[in-house]
């Protein structure tokens, strides 16, 4: 009679977790299906999990304009800097190993590294952080202007920033630079005397039984992989490829290709200690100094929400992975456009929907609803709006949409979202200078002149109005 007691109790308590569970994906992946469903031009896929158990998984747009070709859920899409997880769990792998330790110097490593005070004083901790001081080679004029077709490997962009001063001292500043993962990637190659590229694959893809993912050559056929579009700066109003506006290759500081399916599988073995013992994974995905970077890892959300992963982004790319820890969530997402097309929109929804309002995102969407507002109503009913409301605008986002309006050639619309911009940060230089590109392309030279003067005002070392003041006394 106990017996048939306990598993009447047993089926009663899988029952109510089911029921708990179906609730859960009915209540709030209909929120979001609904939201993602109404976000006009949206493009990617997007796939939600709870406690190991896929709640959603759609995809949207199209993988080709050209051909109407749609994307699926099966669509490999470029995913930029998520590579940096890839990198940082194989330095990990490295460190579980014994092999090599965070206050190695990378001149243990490498040492024929011709700058002598990044061989000597920069370690793996620092580049991991984004705490090294390197060139940024990403910025660079030679990679700029030059054909991304001679740097097809770690090696092809040694030049790039070998024998580039440093920035800063190492380990006094945080700056986000692709260099610091390309260091790590020659590190790798250093210590498994393999390719960056086979390493990953047998210590990481394989292993998990990853099989669309990698570092692609662009200029050749990949399968059912979606095209990258970014709005023009060509032509007003239309959508452009990307195709000569980043690297021909992935490497270890990203710009491969995967899937939702994929990069959920990588997610799921990361965060259940697959790919790392638990003390190393504790260690990647614990914050660090209150940064929101620590150790190839990002921190969203409110402090210790448990929030963590990886994005990126690039022109025509919008991509991410997160784990939810406290509400057992993962979210993939990856989109086909510049992210403020839809991928904002559709990241801080999902976290807003699944782990509650933050003063971020709080702000972000009444941002978003000044600027529906002014568009549908007018500045004037904008600035009631922000006049009445507790929140608070967020100009980064008020300075996209601006330059947004630039690039469909909406002169006018920009310009009144800079005057909004100017109204709400008097102090900013860059709203003035971007005031004055405004009125710039609208050929109001007057107006333009004035703003860049005001914005140097503020900023005397502000190289853009400088420039742009010369092109206007032209």
């Amino acid at each position: 009679m106990k017996q048939l007691r306990y598993l009447l109790i047993l089926i009663l308590l899988i029952s109510c977790s089911k029921e708990k569970l179906r609730f859960e994906k009915e209540s709030k992946t209909t929120l979001i299906s609904n939201y993602l469903d109404s976000l006009e031009g949206f493009s990617g896929a997007v796939l939600i999990a709870k406690k190991n158990n896929i709640l959603f998984k759609k995809a949207y747009g199209y993988a080709h304009l050209g051909h109407k070709i749609r994307n699926n859920t099966k669509t490999k899409f470029s995913y930029a800097s998520i590579g940096k997880s890839f990198t940082a769990v194989a330095i990990f792998q490295l460190i579980q190993q014994g092999k090599i330790s965070l206050q190695d110097t990378i001149g243990k490593f490498l040492p024929n590294y011709p700058n002598k005070a990044a061989r000597d004083s920069i370690t793996i901790e620092m580049l991991l952080k984004h705490r090294s001081g390197l060139a940024n080679y990403f910025g660079s004029e030679k990679y700029l202007n030059g054909s991304k077709s001679q740097f097809r490997t770690i090696n092809d962009l040694s030049s790039l920033y070998e024998n580039e001063p440093l920035e800063f001292a190492p380990n006094t500043q945080f700056a986000y630079r692709n260099t610091n993962y390309i260091i790590l990637g020659r590190v790798i190659e250093a210590i498994s005397n393999r390719s960056y590229k086979e390493y990953i694959k047998n210590n990481i893809f394989s292993k998990i039984g990853i099989h669309n993912t990698g570092n692609f050559d662009l200029d050749h056929i990949i399968e059912n992989a979606a095209e990258n579009y970014t709005l023009s700066e060509v032509y007003p109003n239309r959508l452009q490829k990307i195709i000569f506006m980043g690297a021909v290759r992935g490497s270890a500081d990203g710009g491969g290709y995967t899937t939702i399916d994929d990069l959920y599988k990588f997610t799921l073995a990361f965060k259940n200690n697959q790919l790392l013992d638990e003390k190393h994974t504790n260690l990647m995905t614990k914050e660090h100094e209150k940064s929101w970077y620590g150790y190839g890892m990002q921190f969203a959300g409110a402090k210790d929400s448990g929030i963590y992963g990886h994005s990126g982004g690039h022109y025509g790319v919008g991509a991410e992975w997160r784990v939810f820890e406290k509400q057992d969530y993962i979210v993939i997402l990856l989109t086909n456009k510049d992210a403020d097309q839809g991928f904002l929109d559709a990241r801080f929804f999902i976290e807003k929907t699944i782990s509650g309002s933050t003063n971020k995102l709080d702000n972000y969407f009444f941002t978003k609803e000044v600027i529906d507002t002014y568009l549908n109503e007018g500045l004037d009913q904008a600035r009631t709006l922000i006049n009445l409301s507790e929140f608070e605008v967020s100009e980064r986002n008020l300075n996209t949409k601006g330059y947004e309006m630039i690039k469909r050639g909406f002169y006018k619309k920009a310009i009144d979202l800079f005057k909004l911009e100017v109204l709400m940060f008097p102090e900013s230089y860059d709203a003035y200078d971007s005031l004055g590109e405004a009125y710039m392309e609208d050929g109001q030279t007057d107006k333009a002149r004035n703003f860049y003067k005001k914005s140097l005002e503020l900023n005397p070392d502000n190289t853009n109005a400088n420039e742009k003041l010369k092109i206007l006394s032209k």
